[in-house]
């Protein structure tokens, strides 16, 4: 829960992008009034949150209690995957497979219900079985308290039946970076890997060294130019930030499955996202890379956006792919 502080920045920044967009036009030539306001409210809450960072630690942890509800076509139950608290979103009808969906927001905030909506959007076009999980979120919970719970989720499907060969794993930003992290450390345990991964935005270098990071930093929503050293120092704690567990752009990708990698062409994280892709295709990892130009960081929050529309349909098509529809 955010502060009525970090609303009042949020409604001020998003004021600011209005003013800015009616005398001077568009930030960049194909961004609508949604796009601009939304970055203008996402900065200025970030901003303002960056100043009390415990409220965004984790939520109280979720008591589980076995719930099903039936929506539409859809059957959403809480589940525990080995002590992970998940939801698990079940389509109608044959299963083409499983998706183990991580939800982003820095590892400091975010939730299986902030994403509700894209998991149970992804659970329908793919007709997989989708488990959205609880991990563990800084600053109470660093590196690599995450981790470990998307692990243990990952072994906990295996247990229960789920084939490898149509499971994928699908995270944006922060998730990204965990669902990354989730293949590096299941092939070093022996585990066999998914089918492939969707990566959206990668949050995957906490040294924050990429060339976007600064090229970007005016016109994205997430300003990491300003704020880096206190949101990623939340999630790193004591840990070293090259480590390729927490930083998987210091990886050796090496028996990685096949990759989707999507990114804006507007955000700070680009050239960490461009940087992974060239580090898996190195390696001999089937890799898609695809930039979406003048988009900024997370942009697919925004549903009528010809670019969510066409990387919605390159997700869907990569994925129906991978488990073999």
């Amino acid at each position: 829960m955010f502060s009525a502080l970090v609303m009042t920045a949020a409604m001020r920044g998003a004021a600011r992008a209005a003013w800015r967009r009616a005398r001077r036009g568009p930030t960049l030539p194909s961004w609508p009034w949604s796009e601009e306001l939304f970055v203008g409210a996402f900065r200025g809450a970030l901003y303002a949150g960056v100043r009390e960072l415990e409220l965004m630690s984790p939520r109280p942890k979720r008591r589980h209690a076995t719930k099903t509800v039936r929506r539409g076509s859809l059957v959403v139950e809480d589940v525990l995957l080995d002590g992970v608290a998940a939801t698990r979103f079940t389509p109608q009808g044959q299963l083409a497979g499983t998706i183990l969906y991580l939800h982003g927001g820095g590892f400091i905030t975010g939730s299986v219900a902030t994403e509700r909506r894209p998991a149970s959007d992804q659970a329908l076009s793919t007709r997989c079985e989708t488990y959205s999980i609880e991990y563990r979120l800084a600053p109470r919970h660093p590196f690599p308290a995450a981790l470990d719970d998307s692990t243990d989720a990952y072994r906990a499907l295996l247990a229960e039946g789920a084939d490898p060969n149509t499971t994928i794993f699908f995270g944006g930003s922060a998730g990204a970076c965990l669902a990354l992290a989730t293949l590096l450390r299941a092939r070093d345990m022996g585990l066999p890997m998914p089918a492939g991964a969707v990566l959206l935005w990668p949050y995957v270098d906490f040294t924050f060294s990429g060339a976007s990071i600064k090229a970007n930093a005016e016109i994205d929503m997430l300003p990491l130019r300003d704020l880096a050293s206190v949101l990623g120092s939340a999630y790193v704690g004591d840990a070293d930030p090259t480590d390729p567990l927490l930083s998987p752009i210091f990886a050796d990708l090496t028996g990685l499955p096949p990759l989707l990698i999507i990114a804006g062409g507007a955000e700070s994280l680009l050239s960490c996202a461009e940087r992974l892709a060239d580090n898996a295709r190195s390696v001999g990892v089937e890799t898609q890379f695809t930039v979406y130009p003048e988009q900024i960081h997370g942009w697919m929050i925004l549903p009528k956006l010809p670019a969510t529309i066409a990387a919605t349909n390159e997700i869907q098509a990569w994925m129906t792919r991978r488990v073999g529809q």
